[in-house]
């Protein structure tokens, strides 16, 4: 009676393992077919729709307001096109970002900025002639990139040199530099501050933090010998550099030029 007892509970073992292993393993679903269906959104909603409008419309009457508040004048619509290799856009970005940033840089650290270098694909948009508002400086650089202060070995600068020679691009660079080239790519002046690059010395550089990590192929931005964060968006700095003044001033100069070949 007992050998028969043990046969049955190793075979009811047996059985609820098996069962189990069965149960266990995945099932494969094969898609028969899909069915959908259209739901026409109609005048059903227009109550709620109403409702929500009514409820945010205080709001937006806020920010239109905000937008729309003119800044400044531009007396002149500034393109944004690369048929030379430093454009007025680029050129009142650059500059209007030094002139905000550099008293407070050198005010926190004592020291002065050099020059300033941005991305010509940071721009967005034109700027055209008229009243310039909230709105204009948000379609211009819509972004939130952020203004870098960077320390830089001369022989950065000569890299950075080169890359603007290679790109052939007008991206913002500040009127402290003078960089003529000729046809063949050979430098024929290149100046920081109306001096010549020395490799052995430090230059103080403001930029965005994108470009700071090479963004744009712009690598000699790459472990610079210090970095300075001013948590100042690039478009806040436009802001507060068209608050400051009467009508923008803009023009193509000679800060970076191709010269006829000798």
């Amino acid at each position: 009676m007992k050998k028969l007892y043990l046969r049955m509970k190793y075979s009811f073992v047996v059985f609820v393992t098996i069962s189990c292993f069965i149960s266990c393993k995945p099932v494969k679903n094969n898609l028969i077919s899909i069915q959908g269906e259209n739901i026409e959104i109609g005048n059903d909603h227009k109550g709620k729709n109403d409702e929500i409008e009514k409820f945010i419309l205080p709001y937006k009457k806020h920010v239109d307001k905000e937008i729309e508040a003119i800044l400044t004048y531009n007396p002149e619509a500034l393109v944004k096109e690369a048929s030379q290799l430093n454009a007025p856009i680029g050129n009142l970005i650059a500059d209007a970002s030094f002139e905000i940033i550099n008293p407070i840089y050198s005010e926190r650290t004592g020291k002065n900025i050099d020059f300033v270098l941005l991305n010509w694909g940071g721009i967005r948009s034109d700027l055209p002639q008229g009243n310039v508002t909230l709105g204009s400086a948000y379609n211009l650089m819509p972004f939130e990139n952020k203004l870098v202060v960077l320390e830089m070995k001369g022989e950065k600068i000569n890299e950075m040199a080169q890359y603007l020679i290679k790109t052939k691009t007008p991206h913002p660079l500040s009127s402290h530099v003078k960089l003529h080239i000729t046809k063949k790519g050979d430098i024929e002046l290149f100046t920081i501050n109306g001096k010549t690059i020395d490799t052995k010395a430090t230059y103080v550089v403001a930029t965005s933090d994108y470009l700071m990590h090479g963004g744009d192929k712009m690598i000699f931005f790459q472990n610079s010998v210090s970095v300075y964060e001013t948590d100042y968006l690039i478009r806040n700095i436009l802001v507060d550099y068209f608050k400051k003044v009467d009508a923008i001033q803009a023009k193509r100069d000679d800060r970076f030029i191709l010269i006829e070949d000798k």
